[in-house]
């Protein structure tokens, strides 16, 4: 199961376009290895956990120039067909950002703070990393396949990536109540994180 799944990420990654600063992976490829990793827990016979929305270990999508076929994108030709490094497994989950409901403009710039420094926040206080996609203008959402959403990812551990989330959660339940946009899916449940 774990050869098939890695096999049709290789596919997925290799056939992807390659953006043009050659580091920063596509903006859905996070999610479509988000939802791929998911697929194949829920596969596994020894999954108890079937919930929807959970924290799952997955390939990184980051660095992007790791899954590229030229290594550090070196022209020597002998090096052409080679790959870089296999990618690490990180714990990773999604979350849908909220909409305004007169404009359908997405909000997630208020996830980064000033000057990103909820970013270093995230880093800091919970070992995780959390990129925003669909929010940043117009470039940005044009490259995007699926709705603007927030990728949270650790090495660490599952339980960083969740108490990460809860504290996301917070925010965008805040942010929704004061400036009345709302999510399709709904509010994620806030389940205790120890």
């Amino acid at each position: 199961r774990r050869v098939l799944e890695d096999s049709l990420i290789d596919y997925v990654i290799e056939n992807t376009p390659e953006p043009e600063d050659h580091r920063t992976p596509p903006p859905s490829l996070g999610r479509l290895l988000y939802s791929l990793a998911l697929s194949a827990a829920n596969a596994s016979p020894k999954t108890k956990d079937h919930t929807p929305d959970r924290t799952v270990l997955a390939r990184s999508h980051y660095p992007f120039y790791l899954h590229t076929r030229k290594s550090h994108r070196d022209n020597n030709t002998d090096n052409n067909n080679q790959r870089g490094p296999p990618t690490k497994r990180v714990w990773m989950n999604v979350m849908e950002l909220p909409q305004d409901d007169d404009t359908e403009e997405y909000h997630g710039r208020f996830l980064a703070g000033k000057n990103g420094s909820l970013l270093e926040y995230y880093r800091t206080k919970f070992q995780c990393r959390v990129d925003i996609y669909g929010v940043w203008g117009e470039d940005d959402a044009d490259d995007l396949m699926c709705a603007p959403y927030v990728l949270v990812t650790s090495e660490e551990s599952k339980h960083n990536v969740d108490k990460c989330l809860q504290f996301i959660e917070h925010r965008v339940r805040e942010h929704e109540e004061k400036y009345g946009a709302s999510r399709r899916s709904g509010k994620r449940s806030m389940g205790r994180v120890v």
